[in-house]
């Protein structure tokens, strides 16, 4: 069992980007203890590559039509994006598809973020998976869709999926975006299959990982790149 190792490749292509006068707003409703962690994280890692990192804090989506109105009509702000969840996912669509570097609007000109980590992950370890056999665990527009652009003949599952396990234990390549712990165990998954665990606990890893050829640690898989892929997206504004 190999770990697909998000942390290293992530910093590798950190270190690649330039910025020059380049600035990423975020903006956060609510006080969700992850999205804080993760805002937190995003601002720490735009400090260390020289972007200027700005937060919008909002209690409620009240004022959020105006203030990403504001930003999109701001020269000085590169590009910028909502930390999810938020209530009203139509809200997104407003968001300037040249400055949505999140991949958030369905008429960004960037891919989402999250789907470009998963993708460059893989192609990392040069794991090629024509003709095998792909599930993904998820079939949201932010994920489990462009994910399928990119994977055509993947199978897009959600949670009214019947007989899931017997979908999964034949997938190649298995990936998870659920947010339930734990919700992928061990009798799921094909054996030497590549699993990929979106949502940082979706995959019982101790008994899991025995199983697999490739996983994502829980921790230092897909969230750093998901990080990396952001301000790659940045740099191209």
């Amino acid at each position: 069992m190999i770990l697909l190792d998000g942390k290293t490749l992530s910093q590798q292509i950190l270190n690649s980007l330039t910025f020059s006068n380049t600035s990423l707003h975020v903006i956060l409703v609510g006080d969700d203890p992850s999205s804080l962690k993760y805002v937190s994280l995003k601002e720490k890692k735009c400090l260390e590559v020289g972007v200027k990192f700005t937060l919008h804090h909002l209690l409620d989506d009240s004022t959020l039509p105006f203030l990403i109105n504001q930003l999109n009509t701001d020269p000085s702000v590169s590009g910028f994006f909502i930390q999810l969840p938020i209530k009203n996912k139509e809200l997104l669509k407003l968001i300037s598809p040249q400055k949505d570097v999140d991949g958030l609007n369905p008429d960004s000109s960037f891919k989402p973020a999250v789907v470009i980590g998963i993708i460059k992950l893989l192609e990392n370890y040069h794991l090629d998976f024509a003709n095998k056999k792909i599930v993904i665990i998820n079939d949201s527009d932010l994920i489990g869709k462009p994910l399928k652009e990119h994977f055509i003949s993947a199978i897009l599952c959600n949670d009214q999926t019947k007989d899931l396990s017997a979908i999964t234990q034949t997938a190649d390549l298995l990936i998870s975006a659920t947010g339930t712990k734990n919700i992928i165990t061990a009798d799921m998954v094909k054996d030497g299959a590549v699993v990929i665990d979106v949502a940082n606990g979706d995959v019982d890893f101790e008994h899991v990982s025995p199983k697999c050829s490739y996983i994502t640690p829980t921790f230092g898989g897909v969230g750093p790149m998901t990080i990396a892929s952001l301000l790659y997206n940045l740099s191209l504004v």
